[in-house]
């Protein structure tokens, strides 16, 4: 079975999304797009051979469209997803799942109450390093604490750099990656949060954000995010009782390197689309749920708290 997708967003992302789906995923195929700028998007449709729907809601209407992907500005998500949800479509959502924690509950009850599915592509859980770096945790002992970093050029879009689109700047644009990989890797919630954001070349979000995770185990994780290099980069360090991990997958032992292993690398957002695919047509959960991206804004929500208040805030056990 190959469900129909309903592509909502063709920007850098989105395009990802579409070119993927064209190149081929198991499990689905690219019906439809929808995008804010007709002509580009009418031109992509006509070359890749799909239809091209001006205004989303048009998409709900579709038999052939069996599921709706959103790669949006995050804005709009809150609306796509209850529209959705209301015709009976199961959803993707490109994180952050929604803008506030009112905003995802309010998602997630719709798509509960139609009976629909509703994962979000926290893509980062999709990576071979990641996946193998949390089955081999274990190796080091008990875990003491945890470094997260990731940095990235300053934002292509404008709509980056907009609050009202965006929710804020590189925490929740870029930390929820972070936020939601804690929960993954170590199994445990966050209890407490301290954050500090900086406008370094911006001016109306952060462009560098650090923030401290306490979690009911005990362990600190540190998160680092920013937009303010020309280079990329994604680390992730684990201190264990019995040595260390990096997300190279080189584990550290005193002064020396125990182990280094090569994982082969896959595209996560094929990974992202053949897991809601596989879900989707078996009628099973899906792997990344709308609990899972509400659970990561409400860690944003809470870091934005700390950062205002300059103090450690609590990190709600629910919303």
């Amino acid at each position: 079975m190959s469900i129909g997708i309903g592509l909502i967003g063709l920007g850098r992302h989105g395009g990802r999304y579409a070119q993927h789906l064209l190149d081929g995923v198991t499990g689905c195929h690219l019906v439809a797009v929808s995008r804010r700028d007709r002509t580009a998007g009418q031109a992509f449709a006509q070359s890749a051979g799909v239809v091209f729907v001006p205004d989303w809601r048009e998409m709900l209407e579709r038999k052939d469209i069996d599921a709706i992907v959103v790669v949006t500005p995050p804005n709009v998500n809150h609306d796509i997803c209850i529209a959705a949800a209301k015709a009976g479509k199961a959803i993707l959502i490109e994180k952050p799942l929604a803008m506030t924690t009112e905003d995802a509950r309010a998602m997630i009850d719709a798509t509960q109450a139609a009976g629909v599915p509703l994962m979000t592509a926290q893509t980062l859980r999709f990576t071979p390093v990641l996946r193998r770096l949390r089955e081999r945790l274990a190796v080091i002992g008990s875990l003491e604490y945890m470094w997260l970093s990731m940095r990235v050029e300053p934002a292509p879009h404008h709509w980056l750099e907009d609050p009202k689109q965006a929710g804020g700047g590189v925490l929740i644009e870029i930390g929820i990656h972070l936020f939601d990989l804690i929960r993954y890797l170590t199994g445990h919630e966050a209890v407490d949060v301290w954050a500090e954001i900086v406008r370094l070349h911006t001016s109306r979000v952060e462009d560098l954000a650090l923030a401290r995770f306490l979690l009911a185990s005990g362990v600190r994780c540190y998160v680092e995010v920013s937009r303010v290099s020309a280079g990329r980069s994604c680390r992730i360090e684990a201190v264990g009782e019995n040595g260390q991990y990096e997300s190279r997958l080189t584990r550290i032992e005193g002064r020396k390197v125990a182990e280094t292993e090569s994982v082969a690398d896959d595209p996560t957002i094929v990974s992202v689309l053949e897991a809601f695919a596989r879900s989707v047509a078996a009628g099973e959960p899906v792997p990344v749920s709308g609990e899972d991206g509400l659970r990561a804004v409400v860690m944003a929500e809470a870091a934005y708290r700390s950062a205002a208040d300059g103090r450690p805030v609590a990190v709600p056990a629910a919303a």
